[in-house]
């Protein structure tokens, strides 16, 4: 795929103010091939050349409801006319927390901007909580750009060791490297090996931070009954466990993860589809953990944490998901997997879909599951990569990079679903012709 003229025009002036052109990194395609956008509607997005996409990026996923839901809109203009950011608390906040807690079913929350912060504050909570210094995280899990989980983000599978050992890899340089010694390293879903590993080391975890589902890894589902072995494992120790909820929350069900499948967390981060795009993250919690935040005792805040504008965008945001919303995106979603799955059954092409309805994700691969990052780096990436640049000529958008689920929105229709998966089936006709 090739941008066209006056998309390649505004990209040269982009990469004149900003590194790379970009504002984050994963926005970067190529001179051209990146994007410049003009506008978004619904399920669809434009580019400065008017070529339409049928968007399945979603933001990385925020966009719960679709561009420029007309709800949203609403909320934020009534919140505009009261004001913005005030240092103090307002209606608005007060509103979004109660409709948190109704739907999660946690006691408290804090706000904070993205979810960066969330995963960053959380951690700070559970440190102070139980006066620890390690967190365990997950190979292949991504909970920000804070130093302390840059580490085994999407590493080289030729870098990460032996499973029973593995090495803490670095997601670039700048990342402080005194912070990977309190970090402990494990591939997800292995029982053995972090039960193991608490054993060894209970005594200096503070927290166990996890992504219940890989959102950023081909959503690999965790295996039955590995969360409640989590679960378990925290309460005999004295843990923190922490649900980054961060593409899960409001999106897999109205109440996130936790309802999804059952369990519940000490603490968990909520951002992306809680605002339908605007800047909003919140970590709610239990009272045990969270009750003792306040001055001097344990440090959070944030100028723009629980602004006018997003706390309403939010309110609008969970009152469409109360009302349904979701019940939309799993339709949808259960179309496409559908039709995706039978069009590689039918090229006889080796790969399934995974995933819940919200978010799923494709792997091509002769293995029949795939259960942690090593075994999704294994896949054969070469040849998914050719079909998500098919899709992007004939205007379906997946995130370029093939370990990004596919984002729902309620949005999106039948009748898009049934446009994807013809493009779908032309693209991976030419990929294997």
């Amino acid at each position: 795929m090739q941008t066209g003229k006056k998309t390649r025009a505004m990209f040269k002036r982009a990469k004149a103010c900003m590194p790379s052109g970009v504002t984050s990194n994963y926005r970067y395609w190529g001179d051209d091939k990146s994007l410049v956008l003009k506008r978004g509607e619904g399920a669809y997005i434009w580019d400065q050349d008017d070529k339409k996409y049928l968007d399945y990026r979603m933001g990385f996923g925020p966009v719960i409801l679709g561009h420029g839901f007309p709800a949203v809109l609403e909320a934020i203009k009534e919140a505009l006319n009261m004001g913005n950011v005030f240092a103090l608390t307002h209606e608005y906040e007060i509103k979004a927390a109660e409709k948190i807690k109704a739907l999660t079913g946690v006691d408290l929350v804090r706000y904070a901007n993205s979810g960066t912060e969330a995963t960053m504050h959380a951690i700070r909570i559970a440190r102070a909580y139980n006066g620890r210094d390690k967190i365990v995280k997950f190979e292949g899990q991504y909970h920000g750009f804070h130093d302390q989980v840059l580490w085994s983000t999407f590493p080289p599978l030729a870098s990460v060791g032996y499973r029973n050992a593995p090495i803490k890899v670095c997601q670039g340089s700048g990342v402080l490297s005194s912070s990977a010694q309190n970090v402990v390293l494990l591939p997800f879903n292995d029982e053995e090996q972090l039960e193991k590993k608490i054993k060894d080391n209970y005594g200096d975890i503070a927290c166990i931070i996890m992504e219940p589902i890989m959102g950023n890894c081909a959503s690999v589902m965790p295996r039955k009954g590995y969360l409640e072995f989590v679960r378990k494992l925290c309460d005999q120790y004295g843990i923190v466990l922490i649900f980054d909820e961060v593409k899960t929350g409001f999106r897999v069900a109205k109440g996130g993860a936790q309802e999804y499948f059952n369990v519940r967390a000490d603490m968990a981060t909520y951002a992306k589809a809680l605002g339908n795009g605007f800047p909003i993250a919140a970590i709610g919690g239990t009272k045990e953990v969270m009750g003792d935040i306040g001055f001097l005792k344990i440090p959070h805040g944030g100028t723009y944490s629980g602004n006018a504008v997003a706390t309403a965008a939010a309110c609008a945001t969970l009152d469409e998901i109360e009302a349904g919303a979701l019940d939309k995106v799993s339709t949808h979603g259960k179309r496409l997997m559908q039709g995706i799955t039978k069009i590689l059954n039918h090229r006889g092409l080796h790969g399934f879909v995974q995933g819940p309805e919200s978010m799923p994700a494709m792997v091509i691969t002769e293995a029949e599951a795939v259960y942690d990052y090593r075994d999704v780096a294994a896949t054969d990436h070469a040849i998914y990569e050719q079909i998500i640049w098919k899709l992007l000529e004939k205007g379906v958008m997946p995130d370029t990079g093939v370990h990004e689920p596919w984002f729902i929105s309620a949005s999106h229709t039948d009748k898009d679903a049934d446009f994807a998966i013809g493009a779908f089936d032309e693209a991976v006709t030419e990929v294997l012709s």
